[in-house]
């Protein structure tokens, strides 16, 4: 099929590679991940995952997630290390995030949304800044910054305590995201 368009965007995706586990009583889910609990432990006591090769359960979200990108690494280690030598155990449920430069323009993205949720506009995407956010009932769950790192800050942090939005507030490029709560 020929499709028109101004512009395209491929992802390419990932596949852990993790079939060098079989066998190993190591759970693996249908992609291949490694298949941890919300504390990053696997099905064999005492065995940690954590990075691109193992999904784990999200309460924020609702479901279980699998992050290919380096900042889902470097978060892991900490709550692993703490699970292991801590009195008590510490869930991992970080909000995703992920950047890149793409044509000149930098790109940021935090959280996780899904189809059925809404999605509002923040400025001109044929601008040279932008950001759309997606709300869950009145909860702001991802934002995609697009030469507006404030927003991205701002956002990620409305993202972690659940705050509530007003959309006609957040979709008003010129107030700040944390000027735009109910």
């Amino acid at each position: 099929s020929r499709l028109p368009a101004g512009a395209v965007v491929v992802g390419i995706g990932a596949r852990p590679a993790t079939g060098w586990l079989a066998g190993s009583g190591i759970a693996l889910g249908e992609l291949g991940e490694i298949v941890a609990d919300d504390h990053l432990r696997t099905s064999l006591p005492d065995v940690y995952a954590v990075g691109d090769c193992a999904s784990f359960p999200s309460g924020r979200y609702g479901e279980r997630l699998l992050i290919h990108h380096w900042d889902n690494a470097l978060q892991g280690p900490r709550t692993v290390a703490a699970n292991v030598v801590g009195p008590a155990p510490a869930p991992y449920d970080p909000v995703p995030y992920f950047w890149s430069e793409q044509f000149g323009r930098f790109v940021q993205y935090a959280g996780h949304h899904t189809a059925g949720d809404t999605l509002l506009w923040r400025g001109d995407a044929a601008g040279p800044a932008w950001s759309v956010c997606w709300l869950r009932g009145d909860r702001l769950v991802a934002l995609l910054a697009v030469g507006r790192p404030r927003d991205l800050a701002q956002g990620r942090r409305l993202i972690e305590a659940g705050t509530a939005m007003d959309p006609e507030l957040l979709a008003d490029p010129a107030r700040p995201l944390k000027e735009a709560t109910a």
